[in-house]
C-alpha cells in the first residue's frame, strides 16, 4: 500500500494544482480583508471559458468576470461578502451548465501540466511571499485587511488594494481553472470544480493566512488524493464514491484537529 501511495504522489500533486492556486488567490484576498466565497464559482467559470477558447488566457478571463462582479458588490456597494460569494457560486454553476448543454460540447486543447505544476508549487508561492512580506504594496494590502482606517489616514485607498488582491486571485484561479479543464480533463464537465473552492477556504484557515501554511495544507489534500488513487489501484472493496470522498474527509478531519489560537486578519469580512 505504501508503495502505491508513493507512486501516486506525483500524480496527486499535479491534480492538486487547481486547489493550490485557488488557496493562494484566496489567501491574498483574505489578507486584504475580504472573504471571497465565490472562489468556487471563479474556478468553474475559468474551467468553462478555458475549455471553450482552448487557452489559458480564456480561463483567466472567466475568473476575472466573476471576480469583477464580486468586487462591484463587495467593494463598491459594500454588500455582504458571504451572501455575494454564495450567489456567484450558484450563478456560475447554473450558467455554465446551461450554456454547456446548449452548445453541446467544448473544444478544448491539451495543456502541459509540467509547466503549470512547478509554477503553482514553487514560483507562485515565492512570488506571493515576497509581495506580501517584502514589499510596500504587500504591507499596504495587509493593512487593508487589518486596519483599513489607518491605511486611509496614511493617504492610501483600502478599496484599491482590495481590487488589486482580487486581480491577483483572478489570475491564479484562472490558471487553476484552465489547468483543471485542459490538463486534468478533456474539456468541461458540469460542476467539475467539485468543491475545490470551498476546500480552499478551509485550507487558508489551516495555513493561518500564510503562504507556507497554504502550500502545506494543499499538500495534505494532495497526499489524501494519492491515498484515494492507491486505494482504487489496490482494488479495495469499498464503494467508488466513498473513495472519491477520501481527500475531502481526510482534509476536514485534519482541519478539525488544528490546535492553537488562529488569528484572522482584524477586518476580515467587514465592509
Amino acid at each position: 500500500m505504501l508503495e502505491l501511495v508513493a507512486a501516486s504522489v506525483p500524480l496527486a500533486l499535479v491534480a492538486s494544482v487547481p486547489l493550490l492556486l485557488a488557496v493562494q488567490g484566496e489567501l491574498v484576498v483574505q489578507r486584504s480583508g475580504m472573504i471571497n466565497l465565490g472562489v468556487e464559482g471563479m474556478l468553474l467559470a475559468a474551467a468553462f471559458t478555458a475549455s471553450v477558447t482552448g487557452t489559458l488566457l480564456g480561463g483567466v478571463a472567466g475568473a476575472v468576470a466573476v471576480a469583477a462582479i464580486f468586487g462591484v458588490f463587495a467593494i463598491v456597494f459594500r454588500a455582504d461578502q458571504i451572501v455575494t460569494g454564495t450567489a456567484l457560486n450558484l450563478l456560475a454553476l447554473g450558467l455554465t451548465a446551461f450554456i454547456y448543454r446548449e452548445i453541446g460540447s467544448t473544444a478544448a486543447s491539451a495543456m502541459q501540466s509540467n509547466v503549470i505544476a512547478p509554477f503553482a508549487w514553487i514560483v507562485s508561492p515565492l512570488l506571493l511571499a515576497l509581495l506580501l512580506w517584502r514589499t510596500t504594496t504587500g504591507l499596504r494590502l495587509r493593512a487593508a485587511g487589518e486596519n483599513p482606517d489607518a491605511l486611509r489616514s496614511a493617504g492610501h485607498s483600502a478599496a484599491a488594494h482590495r481590487w488589486l488582491a482580487l486581480g491577483i486571485e483572478s489570475v491564479l484561479v484562472g490558471i487553476g481553472g484552465a489547468h483543471l479543464a485542459l490538463a486534468l480533463s478533456n474539456g468541461f464537465a458540469e460542476n467539475m470544480s467539485a468543491g475545490r473552492g470551498y476546500i480552499a477556504l478551509a485550507v487558508v484557515i489551516f495555513g493561518r493566512w500564510r503562504v507556507k501554511g497554504a502550500v502545506i495544507g494543499s499538500a495534505v489534500f494532495g497526499i489524501a488524493a494519492a491515498l484515494q488513487y492507491a486505494l482504487q489501484a489496490a482494488a479495495t472493496p469499498l464503494p467508488y464514491h466513498l473513495l472519491l470522498a477520501t481527500p475531502y474527509v481526510v482534509t476536514l478531519l485534519i482541519l478539525c484537529g488544528v490546535t492553537g489560537r488562529v488569528v484572522a486578519p482584524e477586518s476580515l469580512g467587514k465592509s
